[in-house]
């Protein structure tokens, strides 16, 4: 993946009581004004790409039946709803996802390489620092 198809950053905004938000220009630059909103880990909302989707969607239902294909199902495919930016270049959280993530004002729209994510702030920051210093060694291990 090129580079200015990358992404990251941790970006500070505030979302709407009608669950709008706007969303940074350098993301939707990588991943379009219309991409997919779903669940994530951690309460946290993942974004892809449609091209992205449509290939992780295609991997979850190409998987053999079990536990691991329906936990995929259950958070990523059934929570996902595509998302359009408006001309001021914000998106409309649907109520479902502000919900799984606890998003009621101060949030983090973050970069994860080919995903952007977002976060309650207190949520994001709780999680990350929870990451210890063995744990980040052992992942920088893996490089």
């Amino acid at each position: 993946m090129p580079d200015e198809m990358k992404m990251s950053g941790e970006l500070p905004y505030t979302i709407d009581v009608k669950g709008r938000m706007s969303f940074p220009q350098r993301f939707r630059d990588v991943l379009g004004d219309r991409f997919i909103l779903t669940r994530g880990a951690d309460h946290r909302l993942v974004a892809y790409s449609e091209k992205q989707w449509n290939e992780l969607r295609d991997k979850i239902s190409l998987m053999r039946e079990g536990k691991n294909k329906e936990i995929l199902k259950q958070i990523y495919i059934k929570g996902a709803i595509p998302v359009e930016t408006d001309k001021l270049g914000r998106i409309l959280v649907p109520q479902a996802l502000r919900e799984y993530a606890r998003l009621l004002k101060d949030v983090y729209v973050v970069g994860a390489i080919e995903t952007a994510e977002i976060w309650d702030k207190s949520t994001y920051e709780e999680f990350t620092q929870s990451i210890s210093p063995d744990d980040l060694y052992a992942a920088l291990e893996d490089l």
